[in-house]
């Protein structure tokens, strides 16, 4: 009788803490989505090493950049949106936003008169944000430099409004976009990955190097930047470079800025044997797909994917 006595209270020992560690896990899962809500004020860091304040959610933001706005939409924030540059045209709602002047020269009394509790700005920005310091607006500086860099401005930006949740989820969903690219190009061996000139400005005749978006981006979708040993980002190409190097592919981004086509740039002297314009390879991308810090990045990914290897990016 012991003997079951002790089985039967050791049977119920076992089940109580079965049951006592289901409802802890079922409390940590809890715990975790509520970790997504911040409890102001919080402190966070820029990309300049500045330490922010921030009191309270912000309610009435101000972008000072495109990329900035881009992001704030992307992340569900365009409703707190109260000012954003004369250059935010993306999303279609932005261009609906109370302005408050240029990029480089945003009007201050325009800005602080919106009364925002949040300013994004950029490293372009040193004196309208010592002005903003000294009236206690809270501002952050974002300087992305790399597509690891975007995924953190998203992060920094989704910490700062409350956004966390959307701002993880929103990495999460370009994070696999970005590997399924990738994965899809791995098995192609360096040199066969054809060889690619992006036109960033055609006079004086400049390039993307190492250091860009562009490099990067041309690097995951599976080719080779001819510019990839340029000792800058933004390197001067001469015409007989470019046909020196006889890409397999130019890509070129500048048309409606420069009003030049791609006649202008297949009938250039000199260029008719270059193997991209022998082919038919010249292809137009939108540059704010391809140059801005934002989510759109990986349009450009995949846009780039299809040009450099056709073959595999049918869909």
């Amino acid at each position: 009788m012991k003997v079951k006595f002790y089985n039967m209270i050791t049977i119920i020992l076992l089940v109580t803490l079965a049951t006592a560690l289901t409802s802890c896990g079922s409390k940590t899962g809890t715990d975790t989505k509520a970790d997504y809500k911040n409890t102001y004020p919080i402190n966070v860091k820029d990309q300049m090493g500045r330490e922010i304040v921030i009191e309270k959610e912000p309610d009435r933001i101000v972008s000072l950049a495109p990329s900035n706005t881009e992001i704030l939409f992307a992340l569900g924030l365009g409703d707190k949106v109260v000012g954003v540059t004369n250059y935010c045209d993306y999303p279609e709602e932005a261009k609906k936003k109370e302005k408050i002047g240029g990029f480089a020269d945003p009007n201050m009394e325009k800005l602080i008169s919106l009364k925002p509790d949040l300013v994004l700005a950029t490293i372009m920005h040193e004196k309208p944000v010592r002005k903003l310091e000294e009236l206690k607006i809270p501002v952050i500086v974002l300087n992305p430099q790399s597509i690891d860099d975007v995924f953190s401005t998203i992060e920094l930006i989704g910490r700062a409004t409350n956004k966390n949740q959307q701002a993880e989820e929103l990495i999460s969903t370009l994070k696999n976009r970005i590997k399924a690219v990738e994965d899809r190009v791995s098995t192609i061996p360096a040199d066969k990955r054809p060889q690619v000139f992006y036109e960033l400005w055609p006079s004086p005749l400049t390039t993307a190097g190492p250091g860009t978006f562009v490099h990067d981006l041309i690097e995951k979708a599976g080719g080779r930047n001819i510019a990839a040993d340029a000792g800058k980002a933004y390197p001067e190409y001469s015409q007989e470079m470019v046909i020196d190097k006889n890409p397999d592919i130019i890509i070129f981004s500048h048309h409606y800025s420069s009003n030049q086509s791609k006649e202008d740039i297949i009938n250039r002297p000199g260029w008719k044997n270059i193997k991209a314009i022998k082919e038919g390879r010249v292809f137009y991308v939108d540059e704010n797909i391809v140059q801005r810090p934002t989510p759109r990045l990986v349009d450009g990914l995949e846009q780039f994917a299809k040009i450099i290897h056709p073959e595999i990016f049918k869909d």
